[in-house]
C-alpha cells in the first residue's frame, strides 16, 4: 500500500491529499501503534463515509477476537467484508500482526503472528496486536489486547478521518 508507506518526494501536500500519521509509543517497554488519516483541506471526494465504514468493519473484526479464535477466521471477518463491499479490488496484505515487549522501538513490524487467510494459529488471552484496515486511500490502525471476554482497544484516539483545513 504505497499510500500508507509512501516515498519522499519534493512535492508539497495539497488540498485533498491524505497524510497518514502513525504513532508508535512504548508503555513500560510494551510496543503500541495507531494510525489515523489526516485530510488536507476539504473533503471534496467524500471520503468521510468510507472512513466510517472502515472503522465499522474493523469493529466487527474486533468483536470476533477472543481466546481460542482462529486467526484466519478473524482475518476473514474484515477481509471478506472489504472485498464483498467493493472497497478494494484485492486485499493482499495482513490485517494485523504481533506486538510485544521491546527493549527499543523496532524499525520493522513483528510478523511472528499475522492475520491472513492461511493463518491457522489461535488467539490466546494476553496477546497484543496491531490491527489495521485500509481502502480507498484511507487507513486506520489500533493496538488491541485479547482478554477472556473478547478484545479491548488499548488506543483511545477517536477513530475518524481527521481534517486540516488550508487557509
Amino acid at each position: 500500500q504505497e499510500f500508507l508507506h509512501g516515498v519522499m518526494t519534493g512535492q508539497p501536500l495539497a488540498d485533498g491529499d491524505i497524510l497518514h500519521v502513525e504513532l508508535i509509543p512504548k508503555v513500560r517497554n510494551h510496543g503500541a501503534r495507531l494510525m489515523r488519516p489526516v485530510l488536507i483541506g476539504e473533503d471534496r471526494r467524500g471520503r468521510a463515509p468510507l472512513a466510517e465504514r472502515l472503522v465499522a468493519l474493523q469493529d466487527r473484526q474486533f468483536a470476533a477476537m477472543r481466546p481460542g479464535a482462529l486467526a484466519c477466521e478473524i482475518d476473514a471477518v474484515l477481509r471478506e467484508a472489504v472485498l464483498a463491499e467493493g472497497l478494494r479490488p484485492v486485499y493482499d496484505n495482513v490485517s494485523g500482526y504481533t506486538l510485544g515487549l521491546y527493549g527499543r522501538t523496532p524499525r520493522t513490524s513483528d510478523f511472528s503472528r499475522v492475520f491472513l487467510p492461511n493463518a491457522r494459529w489461535r488467539l490466546e488471552e494476553g496477546m497484543v496486536f496491531h490491527m489495521y484496515v485500509s481502502a480507498g486511500g484511507l487507513g486506520f490502525s489500533e493496538t488491541v489486547v485479547v482478554e477472556p471476554e473478547g478484545c479491548r482497544r488499548l488506543t483511545a484516539t477517536p477513530r475518524r478521518l481527521l481534517t486540516n483545513r488550508i487557509d
